[in-house]
């Protein structure tokens, strides 16, 4: 009886030992070290300089501008103080100054990108400005989200002239003289000749809802919006892309939540979106191949993401994003929350 069981055993153990599995488990994502700049700030704008060393961001709640260091070890080579809750920018088109709106007053501050200070106070008839645009790099565009019209300032002549445009986020096209608004019901295209703006024929189709606009780009004559709607926000599961010609619309990619920022590489062949929702795993950029509209690969970040703050460098090699850390905010001032830090990101080859 014992010899039989022995047998058994070694039967059992003999067609264990035999089975070997080698088949490895879908790996979706790498984790690895947060590459991250501690900051505590509370940034409502972020762009990456003319020659992809620098990183330019707004500080609305010590309104200053922060200049970083892009290579290497990132970190804050200077920051200066500007007006009352600085909210967008926009860098010239000869790469010279930065024109920053205030949101808390009504002046446009112009800082030179040589040495990073103050060249030029424009006084504006605005109130809490939402976006500012270089038409030109003479002629800027300013939108406010209390004002009923979008403005144009001509910075050598000093004059100001109210234009037959929405107010919402703005985009331009230098090369035709095109403007581009996202208002909170659809997007619009104006053509601006002699510093008058005109209604173009093409209008994309209403979003049907009340929308905030979260981020709006222009990439290869595409048009990516990131919409949120504040009433009923599970019902946004995409961003949207238009056809800048037509504002016909170009497809969608989903994401499972309303889309916080959208970036493209150089190539235009790889699209990266900011979620607003965590995955059960974590928070996530995600990248979609340009031609399929599907997801390719997805990029762990260190937090909770903000709208409008995510860029990509000019070779891209990596983006750069903005995170909350839930539990991690030291920072016992009244009235300070969701203070920002900076994460860096290596892109996939």
């Amino acid at each position: 009886m014992i010899k039989n069981c022995t047998i058994i055993t070694l039967i059992i153990f003999l067609s264990c030992s035999l089975y070997e599995d080698t088949e490895q488990p879908d790996i979706y994502f790498q984790i690895n070290d947060f590459d991250m700049l501690p900051m505590g700030r509370t940034i409502s704008d972020m762009m990456m300089g003319p020659n992809n060393n620098f990183l330019y961001l707004c500080d609305y709640n010590n309104n200053s501008m922060i200049k970083i260091s892009a290579q290497g070890t990132m970190k804050i080579l200077n920051e200066l103080v500007v007006g009352s809750h600085p909210i967008a920018m926009d860098i010239s088109p000869d790469k010279s100054h930065i024109a920053v709106a205030m949101e808390g007053e009504s002046n446009v501050y112009l800082i030179s990108l040589e040495d990073f200070t103050i060249s030029t106070i424009i006084s504006v008839s605005l109130m809490n400005m939402n976006d500012i645009v270089f038409v030109n790099s003479n002629r800027l565009l300013l939108s406010s989200t209390t004002d009923p019209t979008v403005i144009t300032y001509d910075i050598d002549s000093d004059t100001e002239s109210s234009q037959s445009i929405l107010n919402g986020e703005l985009l331009i096209d230098q090369e035709d003289s095109i403007a581009y608004v996202a208002s909170s019901s659809s997007i619009k295209k104006y053509h601006i000749s002699n510093n008058q703006a005109s209604l173009s024929p093409y209008v994309a189709d209403p979003f049907g809802f009340s929308a905030t606009i979260n981020h709006f780009i222009i990439n290869d004559d595409i048009l990516y919006v990131c919409l949120n709607n504040k009433e009923d926000s599970e019902s946004i599961r995409s961003i949207y892309s238009y056809n800048a010609n037509t504002l016909t619309f170009a497809g969608k990619y989903q994401v499972g939540s309303p889309g916080l920022g959208v970036v493209v590489d150089t190539n235009n062949e790889k699209i990266f979106i900011a979620p607003q929702d965590a995955d059960e795993n974590g928070i996530f950029i995600i990248e979609f191949d340009a031609q399929t509209k599907l997801e390719k690969n997805y990029y762990l970040a260190a937090g909770n993401l903000k709208e409008k703050c995510m860029v990509i460098d000019q070779t891209s090699s990596y983006i750069y994003i903005l995170v909350n850390t839930p539990g991690d905010n030291d920072s016992f001032e009244p009235y300070n929350d969701y203070p920002f830090d900076l994460q860096r990101i290596e892109i996939y080859n």
